[in-house]
């Protein structure tokens, strides 16, 4: 009989990575115009230094954590406790990556996703003899 471990066997001595943050997916709106994909979404607690983007073959992935409030303070009561957030999206193809923006106000991150010169609706001169 053949011994073959298809199984890795975990190291005892180390501790294994749990995190006890629940990790939720934020709420968005995502709209549309002639000239760029804009996605909304809500981020409560999360400061700018706690938001990471990425877009990655037609994928945006959003990725944030919520921060602690007041150092030194007992909460009395808390609904809204500390998380992360993770949510991600399939874009169009089109978007011109070079040119994206991005801006969290009051818990709220904006994304503007300009889409390519070649994707944009253009106006066809018509001319006359």
């Amino acid at each position: 009989m053949s011994e073959k471990k298809d199984i890795e066997v975990r190291d005892e001595s180390l501790p294994e990575r749990v995190s006890r943050r629940p990790v939720v997916a934020p709420p968005v709106d995502i709209y549309e115009s002639a000239d760029e994909v804009v996605v909304v979404a809500d981020l409560p607690g999360v400061a700018e230094t706690g938001v990471n983007l990425h877009f990655e073959k037609d994928e945006l992935r959003i990725e944030a954590t919520t921060t602690a409030v007041g150092d030194g303070w007992s909460p009395l009561f808390r609904e809204l406790g500390q998380r992360d957030y993770r949510r991600v999206f399939q874009v169009a193809p089109g978007i011109d990556a070079d040119k994206i923006s991005a801006e969290l106000k009051a818990g709220v991150l904006t994304v503007k996703l300009p889409k390519a010169s070649s994707l944009k609706p253009r106006q066809i001169a018509i001319k006359s003899e």
